[in-house]
């Protein structure tokens, strides 16, 4: 029997039920959360997805971050069945980010290996305290790129970059020493450093593990104030002063890139019957 390939569409649908179901919970555990990177991006800018876009991710001050991973260890929290959530805590997921996933549908990674998590998922993200001194906080955030670097090399498939054979083989030979230090070490040194600066004391705040360094780095008095956005056809928590964070992100947010970088980066998906 032929593989079926969901379409981009189909793909979106399927997040977003995802990110409808993860909106429930969090109501139901009082657990504030909010709309993040791409998402936000796309709720402001499209009331939606942003049309080639593939995926959804959140993110929770990290407070609200541990009592769901709580929740969840202690057997406490209440999830749809076919669903999970996978994490470095238990050793079922070697990331940074904890996802919450669907075992009907499996997704062929073009980069990434087997046990970086073979199923479509929503990717939930901690915002963690940040030193308020600029100099301190950019040392930080480099020592956190530094181990997610290292990181994503260690989960990455042999022989493969999107930046030609030259750099493959430069991972090829660098990825059996990360693999002999282990995963989930990085993890749990990548959690250490995130952690280091609490997140109710702090005067800045920021996904310190994110993908963009200083530009995450905000007030938390800025970044606290919620209101709903409108994303397709329901309604979601995010940042009230979005502009900050947008601007910082993305610069002029609501001009369109070029035609020729509107393109899906999402990796084949398809349904299969859940194994758990």
């Amino acid at each position: 029997m032929s593989i079926q390939y969901l379409t981009l569409r189909e793909l979106q649908q399927v997040y977003f039920e995802l990110l409808q179901e993860f909106d429930q919970i969090c109501r139901e555990n009082d657990l504030r959360y909010d709309l993040c990177g791409g998402s936000m991006l796309g709720a402001v800018r499209h009331q939606g997805y942003i049309p080639w876009d593939d995926d959804a991710d959140v993110s929770l001050p990290r407070p609200a971050y541990e009592e769901l991973k709580k929740r969840y260890l202690n057997g406490t929290l209440k999830l749809p069945a076919h669903r999970d959530l996978v994490m470095e805590d238990n050793h079922t997921f070697p990331r940074h980010f904890m996802r919450y996933i669907r075992y009907d549908v499996k997704r062929d990674a073009a980069y990434a290996e087997e046990d970086d998590c073979p199923y479509i998922g929503l990717d939930i993200f901690t915002v963690d305290g940040l030193p308020s001194d600029e100099k301190e906080c950019q040392r930080h955030l480099e020592k956190i790129q530094k181990y997610r670097r290292m990181l994503v090399l260690a989960q990455s498939k042999p022989g493969t970059s999107s930046r030609g054979k030259l750099v493959a083989l430069a991972k090829d030979l660098v990825r059996p020493v990360l693999k002999a230090y282990g995963s989930y070490r990085l993890v749990n040194t990548l959690e250490n450093l995130c952690k280091k600066y609490d997140y109710d004391t702090a005067e800045y705040v920021g996904i310190a593990n994110g993908m963009y360094g200083m530009k995450e780095r905000w007030l938390k008095k800025d970044m606290e104030p919620q209101i709903m956005f409108k994303f397709e056809s329901g309604e979601f928590p995010g940042y009230l002063n979005y502009d900050i964070y947008l601007s910082n992100l993305y610069g002029n947010y609501m001009e369109l890139p070029p035609e020729e970088k509107q393109i899906p980066h999402c990796d084949p998906a398809y349904f299969i019957e859940p194994e758990k």
